[in-house]
């Protein structure tokens, strides 16, 4: 990001390349603001919401961020912020930003005054000062900003106190006495700028008048606040009254004096060899407290986190404060207390550490936790500031000069924190909490989720023995997953083995068996993981509990935002809002892209809670909330679709289900195959469900909808349970969806007996209980797809035939168009290619009355594939393209199998080149649709291309190149091919065996078909 610069202490304003940027509105540069001061950090929408509104954000507070977000990029150019998965990233260089500066020089006047030349440290301490100009951030609105504001106001008058302490050190003069009389004029009540000044006023030979200072200082703080002089003040009087020798100036160090040559003269009187800080330390040195517990000796993985928190807290020139989050069991006090003992070295004036009980509902209140600590350090009871101010103020003065590492357990929020945290650099603050606590000053927060299955495993053999774990292996493994990985739940199931050498792995995984009686075995002595959750769920308010129970009652893995408002009746951003809580507070998990999900064992506990103290309300009930999420879905499904499935109340076989729908509610479809698949199949083992029929047509419409690949399990496994309902139920409509889904996702497999039964009863009880016509038109061309799959064209064109007809019965016009291109499919297969051009020709026809240019454009391809297979290959170049002028940009499907099928008509006419990039083009939209399979095939056309180079370029340089990338995108299409049982798997697998040449495949006809 050379040439760009920004500063915030003053105005906030921007140059590139020395010409100043317009930065917009006040709120547009309070978002900048907000990313810059976490410059190189990504910051989650959710963030940014709260810096710039708080509690009353507008109506789209993200869709405002992404706008503010564009305008931003327009002006900044290249070096913009970038979007991140659920946030941004502005990525700044060292030294573009002034407060960063600041943090620089900052750390070299330390290192200044450690090696003892206090002047030249007052002089970076003076350019540091210097980069102030005035109010910072000055007119930006929002919590952020006002927060801000105001840290970095106080920061500059720490950096001061610093600058003046460095001149008093180096040896005060009339100009720096004059200061700080100035300076005490302006900050009274601060009681360190009066001490230097008495310094300061002793040093030139004014002792009177540093007295003087004393008295009117004690005068102001009783007059003001009740209280008398603190114990720096109280104790630099006394050594001024007794001529303490150590209060004498230092004399200069040749590290302090300018010439790079002089040195010193004579050794220093051993009176002025007391370190400067004894002068001012308001209490005797204390006992160096070391509180933290034990480290665990079967301390175990977490390596990554233990770095991260490490790098924060050592960070320089700054007090950092370090966060980790997490639900109760998860292990944040053992990771704490590990780290803290890696930093015992780095911290040699102690840790201090107290259990905040912010999740047993009796949190420690701030002022006994800061009087514990002041108790810690030295202070006696009788001299314990009387309220939480100034018992806080108390603290940061007492570790003022000092490198403690504060530790903080189980704290309860921010509130709680606040007062406990140290108010200078040197410091630092490690804190545990279920909360997510952002919002402290200078926070980095560790998100601490379960363990990694290797991780729990290691736990398991450190407690347990490497030899136990190794001769029931599997079992430990399957162990573990019921602990959801779980470092408490591991460490009971380990406890439990350790202290019963006589029990089998297995035996233990017996016990687990069921989500309740898993509970009931994670206890061992005063460890329980239930209790853990418990802490949790008794702290939320009931709102919050009822979404809890309800959000875990879907056996789905994980839930959007729209399926939350779902499940809780509730609109959707007060919804979201609620699930954000309880991920603040760790009683929920995000996963990408803006979902929700349980921990296992979190939604096993979750789903044993029943309302305290009233009746389950009868829409809080499982079959009631279940019918919600799937209506939900439903509607997803059915637009997504398209109009015809509105009117037809599915299923509609036209171009949408033909090449993966449209919109979101298709591209989020096709990822959520297990929860579709887990839903309908939870729902239809409902004693009575109350509507199955739309979760028979939900289940129906997602399979049209897309193309299943290794969702087949799931789905099948779904439309099995939702069968055997509908059979118990006496539904004949649902059972004919099940069947469909059956015969289908069978036939995609290629179990096509099977699939030839469910199909044939399908359409057999269409016909014989006159049940809705499209149902009857799908079960014809599905079963019409598996006679084309299984090499009987001509029953195939039998089958389009018959479902073209019901479709002109009902007037659907579109999905006549898009069979009639089914029905070309099947006419190629018998060789009648001219047949196969009518019947695209009456397609095309069609689709101009429609105006409908996606069906058209499907129509161009199949004319495409046609000229291909008749060996017209400059015809069907021109198709393929004339068919991707058509699409939308957006539509990633349909343009990445039609450049496909426009790199093998290249690849047929000698225009290697050319092929090699459309096939290239294709794996990129391709992979960006998310299309697993289609990303196989493009990586498989690729790969072809690749080896005609290889074998245009021979041997050399050139063609080794070609073959190597060839053979790898070749092996890389099968492992994905093979993976969802795809039939080019097999040709692939013969290619990518060594020194064999490339084959262009045969043909395929399947893009188009329902299968």
């Amino acid at each position: 990001m050379g040439g760009l610069r920004f500063t915030v202490l003053g105005p906030l304003r921007g140059w590139r390349d020395g010409g100043e940027l317009v930065l917009g509105s006040p709120q547009q540069r309070s978002l900048l603001l907000a990313l810059l001061l976490r410059a190189n950090h990504p910051v989650s929408t959710g963030q940014l919401v709260d810096d710039l509104w708080g509690d009353d954000p507008p109506a789209k507070p993200s869709a405002v961020i992404r706008t503010y977000v564009h305008r931003l990029r327009r002006v900044l150019g290249p070096a913009a912020p970038t979007t991140l998965s659920g946030g941004y990233l502005f990525a700044l260089d060292a030294g573009g930003l002034d407060t960063h500066r600041i943090e620089e020089l900052l750390g070299e006047a330390r290192g200044l005054r450690v090696g003892g030349q206090h002047a030249r440290a007052a002089a970076v301490l003076r350019s540091a000062l210097a980069l102030w100009q005035g109010e910072p951030m000055t007119g930006l609105p929002g919590p952020y900003a006002e927060r801000q504001r105001g840290e970095w106001a106080e920061r500059r008058v720490t950096v001061l106190e610093s600058c003046l302490e460095a001149e008093v050190e180096a040896g005060p003069s009339g100009e720096a006495v004059a200061e700080l009389a100035a300076v005490v004029a302006e900050y009274p009540l601060r009681e360190r700028f009066s001490e230097l000044l008495m310094l300061a006023l002793y040093r030139t030979g004014r002792q009177a008048e540093a007295l003087g200072v004393y008295r009117a200082a004690d005068r102001r703080l009783r007059a003001q606040l009740g209280v008398s002089a603190g114990p720096g003040l109280r104790e630099l009087q006394r050594r001024i009254l007794v001529a303490d020798a150590a209060l004498v100036a230092p004399a200069p160090t040749s590290a302090s004096t300018s010439s790079p040559s002089a040195t010193p003269t004579s050794s220093p009187a051993p009176t002025t060899a007391r370190p400067a800080a004894a002068a001012r330390a308001p209490y005797p040195p204390a006992v160096r407290p070391t509180q933290v517990p034990a480290d665990l000796a079967d301390f175990t993985g977490r390596e990554a986190q233990t770095e991260a928190l490490r790098a924060v807290l050592l960070s320089p020139g700054t007090m950092p404060v370090a966060t980790v989050s997490g639900l109760g069991g998860v292990g944040k006090t053992a990771l704490a207390v590990h780290v803290a003992h890696t930093l015992a070295a780095d911290f040699p004036d102690g840790q201090l550490y107290l259990d905040l009980h912010g999740a047993d509902g009796r949190p420690t209140r701030p002022e006994e936790a800061v009087g514990a600590f002041l108790r810690s350090l030295g202070v006696p009871p009788e001299g314990l500031a009387p309220g939480l101010a100034e018992r806080s103020a108390q603290f940061r003065s007492l570790l003022s000069g000092r490198r403690v590492l504060v530790v903080l357990d189980n704290a309860r929020d921010a509130e709680q924190i606040r007062p406990l945290l140290p108010g200078r650099a040197g410091c630092a603050v490690l804190v545990t909490s279920r909360a997510r606590l952002g919002s402290l000053p200078n926070a980095h927060v560790v998100e601490l989720t379960a363990f990694a299955p290797q991780e729990a495993l290691g736990l398991l053999e450190r407690v347990v023995g490497g030899q136990r774990l190794r001769a029931e292996a599997d079992t430990a493994g399957e162990l573990v997953r019921l602990c959801g990985h779980l470092p408490l739940a591991v460490r009971i199931l380990a406890a439990r083995l350790a202290c019963r050498p006589g029990w089998s792995m297995a035996r233990l995984l017996d016990k687990l068996a069921g989500d309740r009686r898993r509970l009931d075995v994670l206890r061992a002595g005063d460890l329980a993981v239930e209790s853990a959750f418990r802490f949790g769920y008794d702290q939320l308010t009931p709102e919050q509990a009822r979404a809890f129970r309800l959000l875990a009652v879907p056996e789905v893995p994980d839930l959007s935002p729209g399926a939350v408002a779902a499940v809780l009746g509730l609109p959707e951003r007060e919804a979201e809002e609620l699930a954000e809580s309880l991920v603040d507070c760790s009683m929920l998990e995000t996963a990408p892209p803006d979902r929700y999900r349980y921990h296992d064992l979190l939604r096993a506990f979750a789903l044993q809670l029943a309302p305290e103290g009233e009746a389950e309300a009868e829409g809080d009930r499982p079959a009631a909330v279940l019918t919600r999420l799937v209506a939900r879905h439903h509607g997803e499904t059915v637009a997504a679709l398209g109009p015809a499935a509105a009117r037809a109340a599915l299923p509609f076989t036209g171009a949408a289900a033909r090449s993966g729908g449209c919109g979101t509610a298709a591209a989020h479809g096709r990822g959520d195959y297990r929860g579709i698949g887990a839903l309908v199949g939870q729902y239809a083992t409902l004693p009575e469900p109350p509507r199955l029929d739309l979760a028979a047509e939900l289940l129906l419409g997602y399979v049209l909808l897309c193309e299943t690949g290794q969702a087949a399990r799931p789905l099948g496994h779904a439309a099995k349970v939702l069968l055997h309902a509908a059979v118990r139920a006496g539904d004949r409509t649902g059972e004919v969806r099940a069947r469909l889904v059956l015969g289908r996702l069978l036939t995609e497999v290629g179990s096509e007996p099977a699939a030839l039964a469910e199909l044939f009863r399908a359409r057999d009880l269409c016909t014989a209980h006159d049940l809705p016509g499209p149902l009857l038109a799908l079960a014809h061309a599905s079963l019409a797809a598996l006679f084309a799959q299984v090499g009987r064209p001509g029953d195939a064109v039998d089958g389009f035939t018959a479902a073209i007809s019901v479709w002109e019965r009902l007037g659907d016009r579109r999905s006549v168009a898009a069979e009639l291109l089914n029905l070309a499919g099947a006419f190629t297969g018998l060789g009648r290619s001219e047949a196969a051009v009518r019947v695209v020709d009456q397609s095309l026809l069609i689709c101009h009355e429609l105006a409908d240019h996606e069906l058209q454009a499907l129509a161009l391809d199949s004319l495409g594939t046609i000229a291909h297979d008749r060996g017209e290959y400059e015809q069907a170049l021109r198709h393929h393209r004339n068919a991707l002028a058509l699409l939308r940009p957006d539509d990633r499907r349909r343009t990445g199998r039609t450049l496909l099928r426009l790199a093998e008509s290249l690849r047929a006419v000698g225009r290697g080149e050319e092929a090699v990039a459309a096939a290239g083009r294709a794996v990129e939209v391709l992979t960006l649709d998310g299309d697993r399979r289609g990303r196989g095939l493009a990586l498989a056309a690729l790969g072809d291309a690749l080896a005609d180079r290889a074998a245009a370029e021979g041997t050399g340089d050139a063609g080794d190149a070609a073959g190597d990338a060839a053979r790898a995108h070749r092996s890389e299409a099968y492992d994905i091919l093979a993976s969802i049982g795809s039939p080019e798997a097999a040709r692939l697998r013969e290619l990518i065996g060594p020194a064999r040449p490339a084959v262009r495949p045969r043909r395929q006809w399947p893009s188009w078909l329902p299968a």
